[in-house]
Parts: C-alpha cells; structure tokens; sequence
C-alpha cells in the first residue's frame, strides 16, 4: 500500500468533508507524516529518486519533500468533498494576476487550447480555478469510482450554484470511453483540453529533465503535431503554493512550430521544480519514469 492508498480511504473522506481547512490539512498531513515514519522503504525510494533528479534529499529538504506529498493528497481529499469552500479558495486564494489573459484571447478568437498539465503544485485545483475564471474546460484523466463521480458531481454542483464554467471529465479508467474522439472533438469545437504529458506509458520517449532524462509525453507530440499555431494555442499552467492556504496561478505558451514541443512543456515543469521542488509530488513515483538502460 502506497500513500495514495492508505490516505484516500473512506474514513478520511468522510473527516475532510466536515472538517475546515484549517484543522482539516494539518491532520492529514500528519497522518502521511506517520505513513513515512512506519514505511522506510518508501522513504528510501524517494530519497534515490531526489539525487536520480540532482535534487537534495537529506534534512529538511527530504522532510519538506514528504510533507509536499501529504499536502497533493490532502488537497485532492478537499476537492473530492468540498464545494462551497473548494469554488471560494479558487476564487479569493488563487492569485492569477493577468495569466488567464492568452486563455481570453483564445476564446475571443475562437481558437482552442491545449492545457499541458504536470503533477506539481496544487494540480486538483487547476480545473476548478479554470471554472471559478469562466471558462469550461475538458479534462482527460484516470478518474478510478469513487473518485470520478465525486468530482464530476461536486463540478456540476458548483457549476450550477454558482455560475462558474464547467468541467467536463474524459475518464480514461471508463472502457466505454471513446478517449481520442472526446479529445478531437473539443478541439475541433475550439474548447479547452487538458491532459497530462509527464507520465510514462507506452507511448513515450526519452526528454531532458534536471540533471537527467525521463520518459514522457504520452505520445502528445504525436497529437499535437495535427494542429498549429495559426490553428490552436498550448499553454503549460502551474498553480504554486504561497503558503498554507495561498496559491498562485502561472502560465507558460508554447510553440507548435518549435522543434520539440514536449521538451519545451519539460523545461517549464523544470523551472518550477528548480524553485520548488517540495512541491513536485511526482518525486515518489519517479522511478516509474527511469529510462530502460
């Protein structure tokens, strides 16, 4: 049993949906603190992933680390059982200054707009802050039950109470969806798509990360390349924690006519890594995107 695991569990859904943030988030943190403390072994698999990346993994850096985990795992509890409270930190928390601004234009001209997402930062709050910002989005994802429902019917609630945009889950764990057809579609209808390119899978390939390589991109080079820029905007949006309860919303364009899109989708999940690397929880499943010798 990993983290995911032992924290997504019935009992702390049910504490997090009645209990505020406040008191909420440091019981769970502490609670994958205690899952580290009685797993060495998973410690250790993260501290060799730290120096595969070139990243410190002694003292308080490999503590901070474990504590950035905890904290993804907390916040995706909060969005499976929060509305109310998820919409508001979304609207008055999440500082987005003129980021969203290439994403209205997008939508002015009528163009669609790949969103190349990445697990860092406060990633299960990207969808919503796209709503709490007005604009719908499409989300391809492995959304497993009860997790899928959950967040579908806590978007659709949150769409309706409060006007929002809408979010609408291309669930990749449905064998009954028809994932490449939902992907076009949206684009061809000039919607906002979102998909996760640094995962490993039968469709990646080696690029340049840090101080070494991974294997990533899902194949969406392949993708994209139907597409340019005259056609469709991609962007690479981070949304990184200020402090316990701040957020702040960064956006990078990318080039379809560039030589490497992926690489450069890499490089900006790099920069942000560099400047926060606590906040980089991908760091315990790493390992699974070591490059074969």
């Amino acid at each position: 049993m990993g983290i995911g695991k032992f924290l997504l569990n019935k009992e702390n859904i049910e504490f997090t949906g009645k209990t505020s943030w406040k008191f909420g988030r440091p019981a769970i943190v502490d609670k994958g603190l205690k899952y580290y403390d009685e797993n060495p072994q998973d410690v250790d698999r993260i501290v060799k992933n730290l120096e595969y990346a070139g990243l410190r993994s002694t003292g308080r850096y490999l503590d901070e680390v474990l504590e950035g985990i905890a904290v993804h795992y907390y916040e995706k509890l909060f969005i499976l059982t929060k509305r109310f409270e998820a919409y508001w930190i979304a609207k008055n928390r999440v500082e987005t200054g003129d980021s969203f601004n290439i994403i209205k234009e997008a939508v002015n001209d009528k163009k669609p707009v790949f969103v190349a997402q990445s697990h860092f930062g406060a990633s299960y709050f990207m969808n919503i802050t796209f709503m709490a910002n007005g604009f719908d989005i499409t989300s391809v994802g492995k959304f497993p039950e009860p997790a899928g429902s959950m967040i579908v019917n806590g978007s659709n609630f949150i769409s309706d109470r409060y006007k929002t945009g809408k979010t609408k889950l291309v669930n990749i764990a449905d064998p009954d969806v028809d994932v490449p057809y939902e992907m076009f579609s949206t684009l061809l209808r000039g919607g906002i798509l979102s998909n996760v390119f640094d995962e490993n899978n039968q469709f990646s390939r080696k690029y340049n990360f840090l101080l070494t390589e991974v294997m990533g991109g899902s194949g969406m080079d392949q993708f994209l390349k139907k597409f340019n820029d005259e056609k469709m905007v991609v962007v690479t949006p981070f949304i990184i924690r200020t402090s316990d309860e701040t957020f702040s919303f960064e956006i990078d364009r990318h080039l379809l006519a560039q030589s490497d899109i992926i690489q450069s989708f890499y490089n900006a999940l790099e920069k942000r890594v560099a400047c926060h690397p606590e906040q980089w929880y991908f760091i315990h499943e790493l390992h699974e995107a070591v490059p074969e010798k």
